[in-house]
């Protein structure tokens, strides 16, 4: 098994990848189970802003998420870059609650700097929307007859949409965080759910 940090292409009938948003539609294709957009990082943040970051999780409906995710940053010191970042929280909530067509959603954003989530696994949800803006991104992998096929990561900035158990309980397309203890990296991960 090795790392591959380069845009996809094994079993693109699994994973499908594209620069416009409107491709994460294809998680409902009936083959894929990870869907990307690519894009450029929609978000700049020093590394030294992330010591000491206490992030959140929070659950709110859709009409909710710019008021709710607000009073959540309004605990930090303001930054430049809460601007921004909030503004791509409530874009991608926004769109996920729209392709799900749920009415809440479950945000959570978080400073990493251990290994936390460092087995591949296959979440216990419907569906469940990752992207790093800080760090390297999230790992995947298709399980195999003789386990793991090679290891890829998704590019910070660049959004991943999985379908977890509660869709596909066979659970091939597993995913992590990449481990990083030790390293002084530190990775800033939005989650939808």
């Amino acid at each position: 098994m090795k790392l591959l940090d380069r845009p996809i292409e094994v079993k693109p009938s699994i994973a499908r990848s594209g620069d416009d948003p409107a491709h994460l539609a294809a998680i409902y294709d009936h083959e894929v189970a990870l869907t990307l957009w690519s894009r450029p990082n929609p978000v700049t943040v020093p590394r030294e802003d992330l010591d000491g970051l206490v992030g959140f999780n929070v659950t709110c409906s859709i009409g909710e998420v710019r008021h709710t995710i607000n009073i959540a940053l309004s605990g930090a010191t303001a930054r430049s870059w809460h601007v921004p970042l909030l503004a791509d929280i409530v874009d991608l909530s926004h769109r996920f609650a729209a392709l799900m067509e749920i009415d809440d959603v479950s945000i959570r954003l978080e400073a990493i700097s251990g290994n936390a989530c460092w087995k591949f696994h296959s979440d216990y949800v419907r569906a469940r929307l990752l992207t790093t803006y800080v760090g390297p991104g999230t790992e995947w992998a298709l399980q195999g007859e003789n386990g793991l096929d090679d290891v890829h990561r998704i590019p910070t900035g660049h959004v991943g949409i999985f379908k977890g158990r509660e869709w596909t309980p066979d659970g091939l397309l597993l995913h992590r965080s990449p481990p990083i203890a030790g390293t002084g990296d530190v990775r800033l991960l939005l989650v939808i759910d």
